[in-house]
């Protein structure tokens, strides 16, 4: 196993690490209704949908450390899925935003199915 690697992957560790301390301490430094809501919000299973996007975030990350390319397109479709249910949540409250980020994630989600579909399987729509 190479040094790099070795590095590579200590660095993963620790910004998983830092984003847990980060979390942790924001719970602890919240009020008590602050934690209600947080543990109601918790028991709704739309909330898996939210965090589509930072689930995202973090494995583009992990794909471009450990230059991983199918973790890159997997990264990208949860960021789109993400955006396109954000947008519809955001649409009932600002339909000009939530437009804007069903857009985007829409997007988002159809190049990157062709790349992976090119990528993946050198598969060619043209």
């Amino acid at each position: 196993m190479s040094y790099m690697l070795i590095v590579l992957i200590g660095v993963i560790l620790l910004t998983f690490l830092l984003g847990f301390i980060s979390a942790r301490r924001e719970y602890q430094n919240s009020t008590m209704e602050e934690k209600e809501q947080f543990k109601k919000e918790l028991k709704n299973p739309i909330w898996i949908f939210h965090v589509l996007p930072n689930i995202g975030y973090i494995l583009f990350f992990i794909g471009l450390v450990l230059t991983i390319n199918a973790l890159k397109y997997i990264a990208f479709l949860l960021m789109g899925i993400g955006w396109i249910i954000e947008g519809a949540e955001i649409w009932k409250a600002d339909s000009k935003g939530g437009l804007i980020l069903v857009l985007l994630g829409s997007i988002t989600f159809l190049i990157t199915t062709f790349l992976a579909l090119k990528f993946l399987f050198n598969f060619s729509l043209l």
